[in-house]
């Protein structure tokens, strides 16, 4: 079996960051409770082995001990929610990423100038719940795909952001359908230049081979995003989170395979999946 892994894979630079600033903080405060709401990153291992380290994953304030310190996760958090966790005398560690970061300060920009806020990506994500935390939330509306403009009514005017690791050609199509929703509409475009980039070289690879491992958490939108480009090119499209989900039914007929991973997987499960499939 040929393979050939797509490049820019390993983590983005925003991971990196966010996992350098985590892992520097708990050797520093190791006589200290260290927490945080949500995963840093979204992957399962390595939040496993930050867990190991002294991460300590809570799922609201009230866990979070005075005195302690917390981490903000890479996709950014409430204001509100920081305000409270600081009057508890807790340390604040941010690892927002600054795409993300640069993302919240257009929502608040845009919001405080008096348009309707429509964020372009997925209402459950938490990039996109922290950006929803620095606009108004009663004159906002998330889309995610074209098929949702319907629920739009017409507005004034709308200002438009997009989750960082959005789809360009799902997000043009959306802008398309906006121009019907107002006479005024401003944009700001929001996508990492990253990611956009990391979806065009998995792009071209899935069109040169028979199969192609998208690597990368289940819950990830980056992977995600890239695992339903590469399905466009190539058929036989996985998105997996190790090389031990691969079946070697996957590969019957196939000759080449190509491996790409999303921003927040390791290059070391880049490196098994390729020596995996390099084995059959």
């Amino acid at each position: 079996m040929q393979v050939e892994i797509a490049g820019l894979a390993g983590y983005c630079f925003g991971v990196k960051r966010a996992l350098r600033i985590t892992e520097t903080t708990l050797k520093k405060y190791k006589d200290k409770k260290v927490y945080s709401i949500g995963q840093i990153i979204h992957n399962r291992g390595v939040i496993e082995d930050l867990k190991a380290k002294g991460l300590i994953l809570v799922e609201n304030e009230e866990q979070i001990e005075p005195g302690s310190v917390f981490i903000v996760r890479s996709h950014g958090m409430s204001p509100d929610f920081i305000k409270k966790i600081k009057a508890k005398d807790v340390k604040i560690v941010d690892t927002a990423c600054p795409f993300v970061k640069r993302a919240q300060s257009k929502a608040k920009m845009l919001s405080g100038r008096g348009y309707h806020l429509v964020i372009i990506g997925n209402s459950k994500h938490p990039e996109v719940l922290s950006e929803m935390e620095h606009a108004d939330k009663g004159n906002l509306t998330i889309i995610e795909t074209p098929a949702e403009l319907g629920t739009l009514k017409k507005q004034k005017k709308i200002g438009v952001i997009m989750q960082t690791t959005q789809i360009k050609e799902n997000a043009k199509a959306i802008i398309a359908g906006l121009l019907d929703k107002a006479d005024e509409i401003l944009i700001a475009n929001t996508i990492c230049v990253i990611t956009q980039n990391r979806q065009e070289v998995t792009r071209e690879l899935a069109k040169t081979v028979d199969a192609m491992f998208i690597v990368g958490g289940k819950n990830s939108a980056n992977t995600t995003h890239l695992a339903q480009i590469s399905s466009q090119y190539c058929k036989n499209t996985y998105h997996i989170e190790s090389y031990k989900e691969i079946k070697k039914s996957w590969l019957e007929h196939s000759i080449k395979a190509g491996v790409s991973g999303g921003a927040s997987t390791p290059k070391d499960d880049i490196k098994d999946v390729k020596e995996f499939l390099e084995k059959l």
